[in-house]
């Protein structure tokens, strides 16, 4: 949805210059991909950006990308150093030093994008993780931590689903498709109709990849977590532990929750895009 919403707002060189990077080094046909059974032009995935736009989950064990995702900034941090939770270099893989967080990361395949004089193959790279990192940084725990790995050790119930599911994925996909599939909508559909609601809500800002993240860090406070109907406070990193603590409070998520909270996901996913298209139409002016 953020790269459809992007792709509505990409001027002309940089819509064609996005097509023709993708076009000439396409992603590994052998590639397992995250949303294979919505990758048809029926759903709206026959667009090149919105196809680009899961990849970065598709390899991110091969990669080994995995920190590249989030940033774990916790919940009190107010105003700290932002580099005491993502340095600009975190562990080493085969020898080579890489980002430490989403914002380091996105930094970093930002300026390979903007390189003109390198390799094709890396500046497509870099157009993959960049369109999944500028989304990834505006679900908001992916910019905050509640000693919980941010909302991954949180367990509730949402809805009368089957089985248990955890926050993080609720913000994920869950709340989304639920709504989605309560109004019947695609998925292009509904990226469509988030633009429409949102236009000319945001204009033109500077690129401040810090700034959003903490913005995130903000909604995540007062929304994701502030709109609980039972506190939830954490005190240890140990998964299993608050796994079972968070179960015990019988945790369930339905209308009230939703209600709260689509406002916040849906201008989210809405602004992402916008930046999104900022970010690209900066490249390719």
């Amino acid at each position: 949805m953020v790269a459809l919403i992007a792709r509505a707002h990409l001027n002309p060189r940089a819509s064609a210059a996005v097509n023709r990077l993708l076009a000439a080094q396409p992603a590994d046909p052998a590639l397992k991909r995250f949303c294979a059974d919505r990758m048809t032009d029926k759903s709206g995935f026959g667009d090149p950006l919105a196809d680009a736009s899961t990849w970065a989950d598709d390899v991110r064990n091969s990669e080994k990308t995995g920190l590249w995702h989030y940033v774990d900034i916790p919940r009190a941090e107010t105003n700290a150093a932002f580099d005491r939770y993502c340095p600009a270099v975190g562990p080493s893989v085969d020898g080579k030093p890489r980002p430490g967080c989403v914002a380091s990361a996105t930094e970093y395949e930002l300026a390979i994008l903007k390189d003109p004089v390198a390799a094709e193959a890396d500046r497509a790279t870099a157009l993959r993780y960049l369109v999944h990192f500028i989304g990834d940084m505006h679900q908001p725990l992916h910019t905050t931590d509640n000693s919980d790995h941010g909302g991954n050790c949180t367990q509730l119930q949402f809805y009368d689903m089957p089985h248990p599911t955890n926050l993080h994925a609720v913000w994920d996909y869950t709340l989304i498709e639920h709504d989605r599939e309560a109004r019947h909508v695609t998925v292009a559909q509904d990226a469509a109709q988030l633009d429409q609601k949102f236009a000319g809500t945001w204009g033109h800002e500077p690129i401040n990849i810090r700034a959003w993240i903490w913005e995130g860090h903000a909604l995540a406070n007062d929304v994701v977590y502030g709109k609980l109907s039972i506190p939830i406070e954490t005190a240890t990193v140990d998964c299993p532990v608050e796994t079972q603590k968070i179960r015990d409070l019988h945790l369930r998520l339905a209308d009230e929750y939703e209600n709260a909270v689509m406002p916040t996901v849906e201008r989210q996913i809405a602004k992402a895009g916008y930046r999104l298209a900022d970010v690209l139409n900066t490249i390719w002016p």
